[in-house]
């Protein structure tokens, strides 16, 4: 009888410091280069093939040879617009930024604006920048009257984890409150503003109580990408400008138009590869659309789920159905994985295992140790 409930006792005392170590692992974010790793591994052999609904028209070096050294005049953009209306394009994104006059010719800013206008389906970047050195942040929105014509604008917000790879992508972000749109969502959204179905992604608690200075992130998700840079469908800008291009290859499809060529425009590392940020758009675009964005789970919910998966390899350690406790804890790292597998694949979910491993491993260990010391006076 006493074994028994030194058994029990020590099940229960297990449990409970399990459960602080699980906290302290969580909150000091010890585990997350290993979760992240793990993400990262397993997105190697998550790829797809993206459908044909998304086309990168490409600022590429061909294109750079042809039209002449970046940035180029807006008109080389209004008449690219003008060609992809007539196409019969879905809508527009560019993933260019236009917050100052041309000053060259500032009749071009005019034309962009009036070739927006006959579109009526370009999505612009807003982005924060300090003007001045330890300045408050400002929205740069586009100039006016390009941002007046345009149908849609969307912020461009990258979202770096501290490994400064991208993994995923915050769909609303702002000042004061976070209420941008991303790029690939304001284009996604063209055509039905009224949409009300919720957002996917982990929310921010403090998204309504904030200064309006700082840059408020709403709404993240974790991508599936299709593959490394180069997987999505590249048209170069210089072969859709001269109608070299059949319209079949752009009629009813969404257009991204940024740049590829080398050292022109940002490079973000993902999991799978250096990847310019069009192709990153292209990404958050597709995902949008197909519904593969991944949500991970919040702080609590990531607690209970580890804490629940705690219970059951301390309930059957000692029994006599399971003579070998290694095997036990061979069986339940595998559940874990399982559960984190099956949460990621089946409901576009990621919960990071690696702090409830870390814990299962010093519950075993402690079970063999306080079990061991008792035997003699059992």
């Amino acid at each position: 009888m006493r074994g028994d409930a030194f058994t029990w006792l020590a099940r229960g005392m297990i449990w409970m410091a399990g459960v602080g170590l699980l906290v302290l692992l969580m909150v000091s974010g010890v585990a997350t280069p290993l979760d992240d790793a793990l993400y990262d591994a397993h997105a190697q052999f998550w790829g797809y093939t993206p459908s044909n609904d998304v086309v990168i028209v490409a600022i590429d070096a061909k294109s750079l040879d042809a039209i002449g050294r970046f940035p180029w005049p807006r008109s080389v953009y209004a008449q690219l617009i003008d060609r992809l209306t007539a196409d019969g394009v879905r809508g527009i994104g560019m993933d260019i930024t236009l917050s100052t006059p041309e000053s060259d010719n500032p009749g071009n800013d005019q034309l962009l604006a009036q070739a927006m206008q006959r579109s009526g389906k370009v999505v612009m970047p807003v982005f924060a920048e300090a003007r001045t050195l330890g300045g408050p942040l400002e929205e740069a929105l586009p100039v006016s009257p390009i941002a007046e014509h345009v149908a849609a604008l969307g912020q461009v917000d990258v979202a770096k984890d501290a490994d400064e790879r991208v993994r995923g992508a915050y769909l609303k972000a702002g000042l004061g409150s976070a209420y941008w749109p991303s790029l690939a969502l304001a284009l996604q959204q063209l055509g039905k503003p009224d949409s009300t179905a919720p957002l996917p992604g982990m929310r921010d608690p403090s998204h309504d109580d904030a200064s309006p200075y700082l840059w408020m992130r709403d709404n993240y998700v974790m991508l599936r990408y299709a593959g490394p840079a180069g997987t999505f469908g590249r048209l170069s800008y210089t072969d859709v400008l001269n109608d070299n291009v059949p319209a079949s290859l752009l009629k009813g499809r969404w257009v991204l138009i940024g740049a590829t060529a080398q050292g022109l425009g940002d490079i973000f590392q993902t999991p799978q590869s250096p990847m310019p940020g069009v192709e990153y758009q292209a990404n958050v675009l597709e995902s949008l659309e197909r519904g593969m964005l991944v949500t991970p789970i919040n702080f609590l919910g990531q607690f209970a789920l580890a804490a629940a998966m705690l219970i059951p390899p301390l309930l059957l350690y000692g029994t006599r159905a399971l003579r070998r406790n290694w095997q036990l804890l061979a069986v339940t790292v595998a559940l874990v994985l399982l559960m984190c597998l099956g949460l990621l694949r089946v409901f576009y979910l990621w919960w990071p295992p690696v702090a409830c491993l870390i814990v299962v491993a010093v519950e075993f260990a402690a079970w063999s140790v306080l079990t061991r010391h008792a035997q003699p006076s059992a």
